[in-house]
């Protein structure tokens, strides 16, 4: 069954009605993002594990994309086509019609009836009934904009980098403007010790600093407890900013991950919410809305 959101203007699609509710005040409803979707029970990145993130009721569903020898997106997590379908090599070595003859392989590596959906496809399944979160976008930024622009889908993404104000606006460049004013939903990426590499002392300050509307919502990774203090750092933001947390690992939640939280929801999911996040990124995301629907936070 496809869950649709009420509580909105007569006649809107499901996913003005998550914009409208992003763009509220309300920090009481919890977003739930599923990571290259339903891809315990279907290929990732596939059509079956975007049309499954929709009938659980996801609200976001976030998907890989590379670019093809011929310059067209499809949909992959890694930059190779060993692993995920049929296909033998580097996406960027093969063109979408040697790559549309592929077929998807599932988790245990299985040969699945499934085709690789090229960015458009992928952007018409979902359209009206989920947000996308386009990953591997800081490849060719403006390249994938360009893509969702000319497929009139500018409204229906959200896109993340780990950049600071000035340099997210030399990335972005003339979509930019949609940041500003909001047609393009923007997260910038804060990580506290990612890799060794802390980068994070320096955006924080520098984001908090900028107009709520462009930094209204900000991704918060901490590798520890140590750096658990990140995320209340984030929500003493100018505006009540959103916080975006990952549960998928240990490293981006400070420990508190998915599959601890299959033994203690409580101690796992329950201590992210404590840190005030409202959108949750996850690799159960059907077992994580149940625990939500408990908690009264998926109410709209």
């Amino acid at each position: 069954m496809v869950v649709f959101v009420a509580g909105t203007l007569p006649g809107a699609t499901r996913t003005e009605a998550l914009r409208e509710k992003l763009a509220s005040g309300d920090r009481d409803y919890v977003f739930v993002a599923m990571h290259r979707g339903d891809w315990r029970n279907f290929p990732e990145n596939s059509k079956g594990s975007i049309l499954s993130s929709i009938r659980l009721g996801a609200d976001i569903v976030e998907l890989d994309v590379h670019m093809t020898k011929d310059g067209r997106f499809v949909l992959n997590h890694d930059e190779s086509l060993d692993r995920t379908t049929t296909g033998k090599g580097l996406v960027s070595d093969h063109t979408l019609a040697e790559i549309k003859t592929l077929k998807m392989l599932d988790r245990d590596g299985r040969q699945t009836d499934y085709e690789v959906l090229t960015l458009e496809e992928a952007l018409e399944l979902a359209r009206g009934r989920i947000l996308v979160n386009i990953d591997k976008f800081d490849a060719h930024p403006r390249e994938i904009l360009d893509a969702v622009a000319a497929a009139g889908a500018l409204k229906e993404v959200l896109v993340k980098s780990r950049h600071s104000p000035d340099e997210a606006r030399g990335f972005f460049g003339p979509y930019w403007k949609y940041v500003e004013s909001g047609e393009l939903l923007y997260m910038p990426v804060i990580r506290f010790c990612w890799n060794g590499h802390d980068k994070a002392a320096h955006d924080l300050p520098l984001w908090i600093a900028e107009e709520p509307r462009i930094s209204s919502m900000y991704e918060v990774c901490a590798d520890g407890m140590q750096h658990a203090a990140a995320f209340g750092a984030v929500l003493r933001a100018r505006g009540t900013p959103r916080l975006w947390v990952n549960t998928l690992w240990d490293v981006l939640c400070a420990g508190h991950s998915d599959e601890r939280a299959l033994l203690d929801a409580d101690a796992n999911w329950g201590w992210v919410l404590d840190q005030g996040a409202t959108m949750i990124q996850s690799d159960y995301a059907a077992e994580l809305i149940v625990y939500l629907t408990q908690k009264g936070r998926r109410n709209f």
